[in-house]
């Protein structure tokens, strides 16, 4: 049985957890453009502007193996990210700044009933052990204490074990389309 504790996210655990979603994306650190992407894209906005609404799943020598980190408020996150993040992705290449575009555009039609979005990465060898279990339902918690009436996602499409994840998680469909499935969850007290 893996000995498995879950915690907030604490500065030290930064290149950790940078190095979780890289591999989860089967990026090498290697090819840069395509790792500064990922990163700009998917973690260092969450880690560095909103730490407060990260957690990690840490193994027995407290070491990151996995991350659930997420963004309270749309609105915030697309200020900040256009001012800070986006530019350095317009850098890297024209087709990458579409590519965030539609990501931002796909998040901001939902942002009245889940304005709240996140992202879960457990590194491959601790997957299916429950840890993603145990990380959902802290952010859940932790977004519905700070105000959020509700929560969201987009997966591939074709990731049919993490739509199942999030399905039992209480997460519904909420659209799907040639590349994604965007899923939400109310996080309304009476329900």
């Amino acid at each position: 049985m893996i000995d498995i504790n879950i915690r907030k996210y604490e500065q030290r655990d930064k290149e950790k957890v940078r190095n979780i979603c890289l591999e989860n994306a089967n990026v090498s650190p290697d090819d840069k453009d395509v790792a500064r992407f990922i990163l700009l894209m998917f973690c260092d906005y969450y880690i560095e502007q909103e730490p407060e609404n990260c957690f990690v799943a840490t193994d027995e020598n407290d070491e990151a193996v996995g991350y659930v980190y997420g963004t309270l408020n749309y609105d915030k996150y697309h200020q900040i990210f256009m001012e800070h993040y986006y530019p350095k992705i317009k850098k890297i290449s024209l087709r990458r700044a579409c590519e965030a575009r539609v990501e931002m555009h796909d998040h901001a039609k939902y942002k009245k009933d889940y304005p709240a979005h996140f992202h879960i990465d457990v590194l491959p060898a601790y997957q299916s052990a429950g840890i993603g279990s145990k990380l959902l339902p802290k952010l859940c918690d932790n977004f519905r204490e700070n105000g959020a009436s509700g929560v969201m996602l987009i997966c591939g499409k074709d990731n049919i074990g993490a739509q199942r994840f999030y399905k039992k998680n209480g997460f519904d469909v909420l659209h799907t389309k040639m590349t994604g499935v965007a899923m939400g969850k109310s996080l309304n007290k009476s329900e």
